[in-house]
């Protein structure tokens, strides 16, 4: 709130529609003259301080555990953590955010994963972005604060106000049309959100001097996740989620140095696990209450239920990783399908820090239904610049893979488990035996390099010859590689058990360069060049999402080390004989293997609209899918296989899918047209699955 003893003068209220108008545009224009950016540099302090409270839907019915932890919730709360930032901007170098102390209550060691907890980071009201066109304005007065003038707005949605949307009220500087004050509060079925944003005039910016954002959850069932006992009882919870954050000794008069930002945008201080309290307790505007003491001191939640446990474990699972001792065992790929070795089991980890901080260990075993291939990895990471996550691999296997698999050098985890929809209705497929020593390292703060080199033995699982080799000849191939991505939204944070990302989204670039040599053995020599971006853009219709893929080879090789694998669809004379999952950045009605290339680009257009209502708090989204590709090949006559084309004519195909019908599952609707249109509709048309977990 602003403080008592300000100059406060109320002019007459104009009520004028296209007056509010012109003055919320004037922001929207000013809104980059005003932010802190617009300094060459700037150093502040950041104190945030969040809790959760309120345990009073706890119910209980032959177990009196549950009615002694909601006296328990009267003396302390259920959790309760601070953090001191100090931050920093340049011009020239960007940003750096160095975590000097942070305490949680009830957390035995540093729970990193709460650092990329995003906390309603938005630093310029959303209203002015994307939302805009969904309120009603209205001027409601004027108001002197400390001898400057400000116009009084107020805000509401148009629709829906009390099912989802918000209300509130905009103080706006008359003079430079900076947002002053933010205020009000958001409805919509999960929860309802109060907050209150304050900015500060300094040498003709605004900077954001605190926030408050006060959530209330909607009521949920957390008997399962809170206890491990089979005694009868029940927790309903309904908390309130308080995050308060304050910025103090904003300053523009520092000169930085390239130094000042070397490594991450987000880093510990290294001694910041050390004197806590001491340092936190200089950035307080408050002393601490004796509940909140009690909180820190005795964590009687965390004691009484297993808290932290689940959390952690939950937290891995997220990850894709089960924590077994010092193995985390990877869940990602315990099973899944294909068509050339059926049912594939795979049991497989890496080690963590537990096992050691500079050395991982890591491999797994695999088997399939179908296929009898020995089928396993052994590897092992030597982290050797922690500073850029420099990392030394060696990795020794054996394995199958698709003809023409794209490989993402650097993928995530969703979209490993994503990629593997692609090859559900393939059966085409090669043996690869052999090793790989590479170096991995952030360049810099955006792009992650890797160099590695490459020898394998290579032989067709499928009836497939090279010039006038066998279909059973073994191919030797030695290589070597540069990987690059740039990513210049992701932020990350290095912890002392590695890497983590604490903010990411498109856009991403990909550059992969590999050379063949014939030498060691090999048996071929070859340029490949590959280039791949996805960029993403959120506006207010929804989200529109394009993926370009392209590669070019100079050479000649066997055809799996070319382009194919463009397509997902399963063959079958009916629409229902055709139906299968979606698949990922593929062409949803061409078949595996229909199409190989030397050369090729595809593109992936989608629009994903906002999600609408749908049964009961189901939310329904609809999307518009938009694919193409085009592609020729080199001396197609020294590949011998059943039959394959060449996308030398532009393929393409539209579809729309409604998504998240029932639970993470939808359906899609896609339709072949243009140059490969076939005769009769129904031979165009596939419907197929989709799948929206992440």
């Amino acid at each position: 709130m602003f403080s008592q003893n300000l100059e406060m003068k109320y002019y007459v209220p104009d009520h004028s529609h296209s007056r509010v108008y012109k003055i919320l545009k004037m922001v929207k224009k000013n809104e980059k003259i005003n932010h802190p950016n617009h300094l060459n540099s700037y150093n502040y302090f950041l104190y945030t301080k969040f809790y959760i409270d309120d345990f009073s839907n706890v119910m209980h019915s032959m177990n009196s555990d549950s009615s002694e932890i909601a006296k328990l919730e009267k003396k302390e709360y259920i959790f309760l953590g601070e953090r001191v930032m100090k931050c920093r901007y340049d011009r020239r170098y960007g940003k750096k955010n160095i975590i000097l102390a942070d305490q949680v209550s009830g957390f035995k060691k540093p729970f990193y994963e709460l650092f990329s907890e995003p906390f309603f980071q938005e630093e310029f009201p959303n209203l002015f972005k994307n939302k805009f066109n969904s309120y009603n304005f209205k001027l409601i007065d004027s108001i002197v604060i400390d001898t400057k003038k400000n116009y009084i707005i107020s805000f509401g949605s148009k629709k829906n106000l009390l099912v989802n949307g918000s209300r509130g009220t905009l103080y706006i500087d008359a003079k430079s049309f900076a947002v002053v004050k933010y205020s009000g509060e958001e409805y919509n079925s999960n929860y309802t959100r109060y907050f209150e944003y304050q900015w500060k005039s300094f040498k003709g910016i605004w900077y954001l001097k605190s926030k408050t954002n006060k959530i209330r959850i909607s009521t949920i069932d957390v008997t399962k996740f809170l206890t491990n006992s089979n005694k009868e009882q029940k927790f309903l919870f309904s908390p309130w989620i308080v995050i308060q954050m304050t910025t103090s000794h904003f300053t523009s008069n520092k000169s930085f140095t390239r130094k000042d930002f070397r490594g991450y945008e987000y880093e510990l201080e290294k001694d910041f696990n050390t004197n806590t309290e001491s340092k936190i307790k200089n950035f307080r505007k408050t002393p601490l209450t004796q509940r909140e003491k009690n909180t820190y001191a005795n964590s009687s939640f965390f004691n009484a239920l297993p808290i932290e446990k689940n959390v952690r474990l939950l937290n891995s699972v997220k990850n894709w990783k089960l924590p077994l001792g010092k193995v985390n065992l990877n869940v990602l790929n315990l099973m899944n399908y294909n068509d050339y070795e059926g049912f594939r089991f795979q049991l497989g980890g890496k080690t963590n820090y537990k096992f050691s901080k500079n050395i991982s260990i890591l491999g797994y075993l695999a088997f399939g239904t179908k296929s009898t291939n020995s089928k396993g990895a052994l590897g092992m990471d030597f982290n050797v610049n922690k500073k850029n996550n420099g990392k030394i691999k060696l990795l020794g296997y054996s394995d199958v893979n698709p003809f023409s698999k794209t490989i993402d050098r650097f993928p995530n985890r969703e979209e490993q488990i994503k990629d593997e929809l692609n090859y559900i209705q393939n059966s085409i497929f090669y043996t690869y035996r052999g090793g790989k020593l590479a170096y991995e390292q952030d360049i810099v703060k955006k792009v992650t390099a890797s160099v590695e080199a490459n020898y394998e033995v290579q032989k067709s699982d499928y009836e497939y010859s090279f010039k006038s080799y066998s279909p059973s000849h073994k191919y030797t191939l030695f290589s070597t590689s540069l990987h690059l991505k740039y990513a210049p939204f992701a932020k990350y944070l290095m912890t002392p058990e590695g890497k983590m990302t604490v903010e990411d989204k498109p856009v991403y670039l990909y550059f992969d360069y590999t050379k063949g040599w014939k030498t060691l053995g090999a048996d071929f020599n070859y340029d490949r060049f590959d280039l791949a971006a996805h960029i993403s853009v959120i506006n207010p219709i929804g989200e529109s999402s394009l993926v370009m893929n392209s590669g070019y080879i100079f050479g000649k090789t066997v055809l799996w080390i070319n382009y194919g694998s463009f397509g997902t669809a399963k063959v079958g004379k009916s629409i229902g004989n055709r139906f299968s999952m979606k698949g990922y950045r593929s062409l949803e009605t061409l078949a595996p293997g229909e199409f190989y290339a030397d050369k090729y680009v595809a593109f992936f257009l989608t629009h994903s609209f906002k999600d609408i209502n749908f049964i009961g708090n189901s939310r329904l989204q609809f999307s518009l899918v938009y694919n193409g590709l085009l592609g020729n090949m080199n001396h197609k006559e020294i590949h011998k296989l059943t039959s394959f084309s060449v996308p030398d004519n532009y393929y393409q195909e539209v579809g729309m899918e409604l998504n998240k019908l029932i639970y993470y599952f939808g359906l899609g609707i896609y339709y072949r047209m243009g140059a490969y249109h076939l005769p009769t509709f129904d031979k165009n048309l596939f419907l197929k699955l989709t799948f929206s977990l992440f």
